[in-house]
């Protein structure tokens, strides 16, 4: 995430899509290809550098995952004044797609999500268009983690958040020595959801 959608998190205007250049990735598929030896096949030459490029235009501005931050919130109290909820409210197995900034492979994972809510609730559907548009570009586990609990936490105020991604990376499932059901997990709890009760 650049500075620039840095400031857009604290202004709460509209994320910016990111920035695609067909040409140049055509242009680097092309090369590559020609890296790989397959110089003499017509059809892969011709129509597979655009079509590569295409595909990593869809990954990485899903029109689907556009969000504006901060997202549409509501209150956490009755018509009578009263919390509504003030133990967890859980999110699970929220499918998502990355890439490896790595390797530039994508990697599929499953999220699940957990916040105590103060004054705040929300639309589930709005913390899942959050973890898609940060995932969806050149990433690692860690940093999408980080990015996302900041994110919910700048949106929410909660009490706590807590967040585990749990990813296979084609990178790891194309080596000869990595079977294919490894998953990497990596997770994060914050404010009132690193004591022990909640975690039990």
């Amino acid at each position: 995430m650049s500075k620039n959608d840095e400031q857009h998190f604290k202004v709460g205007q509209p994320l910016p899509p990111k920035t695609v250049s067909l040409d140049e990735i055509e242009d680097g598929v092309r090369r590559m290809l020609v890296g790989l030896g397959q110089q003499d096949k017509k059809e892969i030459m011709e129509n597979t550098p655009r079509r590569v490029a295409e595909m990593y235009q869809d990954i990485i501005n899903a029109p689907w995952c556009d969000i504006e931050i901060p997202w549409k919130c509501f209150s956490n109290r009755d018509e009578k004044g009263e919390k509504m909820i003030e133990d967890m409210v859980i999110v699970t197995d929220c499918h998502y797609v990355s890439l490896c900034e790595h390797h530039l492979s994508p990697a599929l994972g499953i999220a699940h999500f957990a916040y105590v809510p103060d004054e705040k609730i929300t639309g589930y559907s709005k913390i899942k268009k959050g973890l898609n548009y940060l995932s969806r570009q050149p990433q690692l586990n860690e940093r999408l983690l980080k990015q996302t609990l900041d994110v919910v936490e700048s949106v929410l105020e909660p009490k706590g958040v807590a967040l585990i991604l749990q990813s296979t990376h084609m990178c790891l499932v194309c080596k000869s020595n990595a079977p294919a059901q490894e998953v990497v997990t990596v997770q994060g709890f914050r404010g009132c959801l690193k004591d022990d009760p909640f975690r039990r």
